[in-house]
Parts: structure tokens; sequence; C-alpha cells
């Protein structure tokens, strides 16, 4: 008799929930995400290094070096870096 093991499928954020997660870490309304917001952010995502994430996504998406992140092309780059990540939905 053979004995069947069933593995649990992995779901991954899509960008829309990935978006949604990182718009709700706005928490001062200001229509960007500052380091600390950010970090929050990937800490929801259950990231094992959310500082170290933040820090990557900043150097990376943070086109104008002002130390945020604003809605639109940047959030868009910083959706795309949190894709590459492999998030999946707890």
């Amino acid at each position: 008799m053979t004995r069947m093991v069933y593995k649990p499928v992995e779901m991954f954020y899509t960008r829309e929930q990935l978006k949604k997660i990182l718009e709700k870490q706005d928490t001062d309304k200001d229509g960007k995400l500052s380091m600390k917001e950010l970090k929050s952010a990937f800490q929801e995502l259950q990231s094992r290094f959310p500082r170290f994430r933040a820090e990557v996504a900043m150097r990376k998406c943070d086109k104008n070096d002002d130390g945020y992140i604003e809605f639109g092309k940047e959030l868009e780059s910083v959706v795309s870096y949190a894709e590459e990540c492999h998030y999946t939905v707890p």
C-alpha cells in the first residue's frame, strides 16, 4: 500500500495584495512610505529580515533619494521587489 503525503499549496501574494499592504503602512497619510513604515510592511509580510528588506527596497526604489517611497512609480517598484521575494499568504 502506497501512502500519499499531501503538501500544502503555497499561495503567493498578488500585486494588488502587496500594494494594499504597503499602502496600509502609510500611517501618517502623507502619500509616501518612510523607512519605518516600509519596515512595518515587510514585518506584516513575515519577512525574516524586515529591516534588511526595507533598506534594499529603499535603495532600489527611492529614485529621488529623499528617503521616502512615494506612491506611484516608486511604490510600484517596491511591489515588484516584494514579488521577487516570493512572500506567501499565511
